[in-house]
């Protein structure tokens, strides 16, 4: 693996990466890096003790919430970058979705006492990060809206088009099973497999197993 950086990988968290960088550097001693979770291990899962939040350094992992009957719910889906549990550092309230690796997977994170004192000694860090909630609140509003008044194909094309300015590309690989993505979608797996191939046919996406290109 490349050198690490404590610095660039909380940089990569949502909640951390529009702080001054002089912020930013407080929180490196207070964060630990690099702890490795091989391929279907759960990372973290309810009352595991674990609380705080964690970045994602390198590899892939789904989160997901179990029913009481053990039926799966996929939340959302983790790569190299993105953040979980960012909640958990200002709620002592349980941990209650699983978050588990799907490849090989390498997390750093921070636990709710070290942030909280880091919070209470640091004022400037505290009103930036108060600041910054508004602005993410307000945006989380509109993106619900926006997504509950959408039928089942404009859902799909929104995930994609997500997808697409995530990786980076109009070629974007499927990060969940397909079953697992339409329960995320809201949708059933058969709708989302007709749906599916109703975009194909209308010219608007070509799909190659995982791989999904969006024709512009």
């Amino acid at each position: 693996m490349p050198k690490h950086s404590p610095l660039a990988c909380l940089s990569k968290a949502a909640l951390f990466k529009d702080l001054p960088e002089s912020l930013r550097k407080k929180l490196v001693p207070i964060s630990a890096h690099q702890e490795y979770f091989p391929k279907g291990s759960l990372i973290r899962q309810p009352m595991d003790g674990k609380d705080g939040m964690l970045v994602m350094d390198k590899g892939n992992a789904k989160v997901y919430s179990l029913n009481e009957d053990g039926k799966e719910t996929i939340l959302g889906t983790l790569t190299t970058g993105d953040s979980e549990g960012q909640e958990h550092l200002f709620s002592s309230n349980s941990r209650e979705n699983f978050v588990q690796a799907t490849t090989d997977t390498w997390v750093c994170s921070m636990t709710r006492r070290d942030f909280q004192n880091l919070i209470r000694q640091t004022p400037d860090l505290a009103l930036s990060l108060l600041n910054d909630f508004g602005q993410k609140l307000v945006t989380a509003e509109q993106n619900t809206v926006r997504r509950n008044s959408m039928d089942a194909k404009q859902r799909i094309l929104a995930y994609l088009d997500d997808l697409s300015k995530k990786q980076g590309s109009n070629q974007v690989k499927l990060e969940l099973k397909k079953k697992d993505l339409a329960s995320y979608l809201g949708i059933t797996p058969e709708t989302f497999s007709r749906k599916l191939k109703e975009l194909v046919k209308e010219n608007k996406i070509e799909v190659n197993k995982k791989v999904i290109t969006i024709n512009e």
